[in-house]
């Protein structure tokens, strides 16, 4: 590990001496804020020089943000890289007091791309539809195990919560190749149309560098299947709904999110381990 983490950091040395087009901007911190980085792409991987300065992100889940702290010490840089491939690379300072808490960053800052163009444009010309069948084959496959899961779900879980005479159900739960599909049910008990805008998944853990704070991040979905657009007055849609794997521990709950579209009647379920 510690051979690793030398030939990255020669890495970050000889990437910082090669930018002769521009000068490196610099990023300051301390440890009584957090600073946040916003990227254009999820973040893949994220490295400082010097351990007086911490950058964290969610390594379980690709996100586009990350969170910087420093205590007093040398200054020193970030390389971050998203995961298209675009490097990111930035002098690290530590203030007593920051110009900014918030940095987002444009892809015209990236440095270049850790994979030559060359490269890439080979690998498009020898496999042009792979990515393309890849996507259409796992969507169909979803397809048939949502509809075998709405068929044969025991429906034992049925986790509710009801608010504006409408009830968002968590009915059962299924794994399934590190995936997780979830049934839900929407019921309209109103005599007034629902229509709905987003229904989205999010886990609700502690920061580990702003401990008495709680920070959400959202799950996306990775196929949907018969969510419905709109309940009628009077009406229930059943519908399942595709997520990536991901880890919940004592300190993480999972929050579910229901949205109408051009109305205020929201709701949501926490889900605890």
């Amino acid at each position: 590990m510690k051979i690793s983490t030398s030939i990255i950091l020669l890495l970050i040395t000889a990437i910082t001496q090669a930018q002769n087009t521009r000068s490196l901007d610099t990023i300051y911190a301390n440890n009584n804020k957090t600073v946040s980085l916003f990227f254009p792409k999820p973040i893949r991987q994220g490295i400082v020089g010097r351990s007086n300065f911490v950058f964290t992100h969610n390594k379980e889940k690709e996100q586009y943000f990350g969170l910087l702290q420093a205590t007093p010490g040398l200054k020193s840089n970030l390389l971050t890289i998203t995961n298209d491939g675009q490097v990111y690379s930035y002098i690290l300072k530590y203030s007593k007091t920051l110009p900014k808490l918030n940095y987002f960053i444009k892809i015209e800052e990236s440095i270049g791309n850790e994979i030559p163009k060359e490269k890439k444009v080979q690998a498009f010309q020898k496999h042009p539809n792979t990515i393309k069948k890849t996507i259409v084959k796992a969507k169909d496959q979803y397809a048939k195990n949502c509809a075998s899961f709405l068929k044969n779900s025991r429906r034992n879980l049925n986790k509710s919560k009801q608010k504006y005479q409408i009830r968002l159900v968590i009915k059962d739960i299924a794994y399934h190749k590190n995936t997780l599909y979830y049934l839900v049910e929407i019921h309209n008990k109103s005599k007034i149309d629902y229509d709905v805008n987003y229904l989205r998944f999010f886990t609700e853990n502690k920061s580990s560098l702003t401990k008495k704070s709680s920070q959400m991040l959202q799950i996306k979905p990775l196929y949907k299947h018969q969510f419905p657009e709109r309940i009628r007055a009077n009406s229930k849609s059943e519908f399942v709904i595709v997520l990536p794997k991901f880890s919940v521990g004592k300190e993480k709950n999972v929050f579910v999110e229901l949205n109408e579209d051009g109305g205020e009647r929201d709701l949501g379920i926490t889900l605890s381990k």
